[in-house]
């Protein structure tokens, strides 16, 4: 009897000691998370509070946390089913975030049901009863504007682009022949992770090959990093691109441009300080004369978080002062992504403000001959969704457009998707030209000036690739140009436009040395 109860006291020894030592080990664990949540590091916190779940099912903070781990995630169903294991005594954010997920799921009346609670209940929240209102008119337009889709097809581009990781920022030539996009996949360079869990950012191109696109590559080192390199814009003829790079605090960041060499991108080149700032400049897009350059930045002196700019090129060839757009684009919320037409007239943008279906919106504007700008116009649904549709370019037939959205149902994360715009736009004609030496037929690099007739204004400036001669403008088709090809060593030659509109074939012109 003595040594049964000596038994029973040891397995009661090792059995308390067991469950003290699995209590420290939950705590540890949930200490982790905690770190890898207050990080944003949702990825990272995510498998923490799992593992801790696994201990415990019961632990509210961690239900909850795990809800939101998953809806920043863009998960909304498994987010939504963490948010069912937890109270609001936990926090109040909870109302916020059932009230977002309802939206993210196009049950508005329901969403709005959440927000309408949310500003009743007391104590310190995040939001304002003001923003709150704003939610809830998202809400309302949402609701409004599903119920009138737009006369357009959008579709995903396909595996062959995206990926489980987020893709996003497509650029496009005018003459779709080339895709750059951004993506944050396991191979980027230098294989790390940046705060946040994910991989860094690095850019991708892929060519078109019929009407498929090739497997994407990774541009080389130098123009990709081991921090983060972004796609920002490209020029029409597809020989500048620009580039995003952030700075080694991972905080702020700046434009870079590369140019198409002889048989490969050049090198990045930082963009002046009177474009870059110490804040965040992250996308521009150039006109296609070559003029005017508008991009985005949440530097101080705007109307509030990023907002949209415009810098023009003076005589000398050197950039003048950034120009904010002013309070009929920019809000009090972020304006990011311009694309600016090849027409030079008609520009895309990204909002999270104005009357907006929820997160990124893609708008449309077009500046007036007095210099004004029109109130942009929501491009509306399908093309916007309630989460973020961003980064939109338009190809110079003015009906396919690409941009990238978070929308369920892809890929993973952000994908790229293409959209067929049936009722648009400003549709301009892709030539091809190529430039050769009259005397050997060898190609040149030249610089080709296109001059409309009526207005005698500089349409667009455009540049024949070093190796082959090549390169591509764009027109009107009703109206009527004149040339101007200039070249080092060859004499400069100035003619009438002709060519067919039916026809895609290249024009191709010589030039005589001096």
């Amino acid at each position: 009897m003595i040594k049964m109860k000596k038994y029973l006291s040891l397995c009661c020894l090792v059995l308390s000691i067991t469950a003290f030592s699995q209590t420290t080990d939950l705590k540890k664990i949930i200490k982790s998370a905690d770190e890898r949540f207050d990080m944003q590091d949702f990825f990272g916190a995510e498998k923490l509070y799992i593992q801790a779940f696994n201990q415990d099912t019961s632990n509210t903070t961690v239900n909850y946390r795990l809800g939101v781990c998953y809806f920043e995630l863009k998960d909304y169903k498994t987010a939504e089913e963490y948010f069912l294991k937890t109270s609001s005594s936990v926090s109040l954010e909870l109302f916020h975030y059932k009230a977002a997920i309802a939206h993210a799921n196009q049950k508005f009346k329901k969403a709005i049901n959440f927000y309408n609670g949310y500003k009743i209940i007391n104590g310190k929240k995040d939001l304002t009863n003001e923003e709150v209102g704003q939610l809830i008119n998202k809400s309302i337009y949402a609701e409004s504007v599903i119920a009138k889709p737009r006369n357009v097809s959008v579709q995903n581009v396909g595996a062959s682009i995206n990926s489980k990781y987020d893709d996003y920022v497509p650029l496009i030539s005018a003459d779709e022949a080339m895709l750059f996009f951004t993506s944050r996949r396991p191979e980027s360079t230098g294989k790390q992770l940046d705060p946040t869990g994910r991989y860094f950012e690095d850019i991708y191109f892929s060519k078109k090959s019929g009407s498929n696109w090739e497997k994407p590559i990774q541009m080389k080192e130098g123009i990709n990093t081991t921090t983060n390199d972004a796609c920002a814009g490209l020029s029409p003829d597809g020989q500048l691109l620009f580039i995003f790079r952030t700075n080694p605090d991972l905080i702020s960041g700046d434009l870079y441009e590369c140019r198409m060499g002889l048989n490969d991108w050049e090198n990045p080149i930082k963009l002046p300080p009177n474009i870059n700032s110490t804040f965040v400049e992250s996308s521009a897009s150039i006109t296609a004369n070559d003029k005017i350059i508008y991009f985005s930045s949440n530097r101080e002196g705007g109307f509030g978080g990023k907002d949209i700019y415009k810098i023009e090129r003076l005589p000398n060839g050197t950039w003048g002062k950034a120009q904010n757009l002013g309070s009929t684009i920019n809000t009090e919320h972020d304006e990011d992504a311009p694309f600016i037409h090849s027409d030079g007239k008609t520009l895309y943008f990204s909002s999270t403000g104005h009357q907006n279906m929820g997160g990124y919106d893609i708008f449309k504007t077009k500046i007036a001959d007095n210099n004004e700008w029109d109130i942009p116009e929501n491009l509306g649904y399908p093309i916007n969704t309630v989460t973020d549709d961003i980064f939109f370019v338009l190809a110079a037939d003015g009906k396919t457009g690409y941009y990238s959205s978070a929308q369920q149902g892809g890929y993973g994360g952000q994908d790229i998707y293409k959209v067929l715009l049936k009722d648009e736009f400003e549709q301009l004609q892709v030539i091809k030209g190529e430039v050769y030496n009259e005397t050997d037929s060898s190609p040149i690099s030249a610089k080709i000036t296109l001059i409309e007739n009526e207005t005698a204004k500089i349409q667009g400036i455009y540049k024949s690739k070093d190796g082959s001669g090549k390169f591509i403008m764009l027109v009107e088709p009703d109206k009527t140009y004149n040339y101007v090809i200039q070249a080092d060593g060859f004499h400069p030659k100035t003619e009438e436009l002709v060519f067919d509109i039916k026809s895609d074939k290249p024009i191709i012109f010589k030039l005589q040395k001096k």
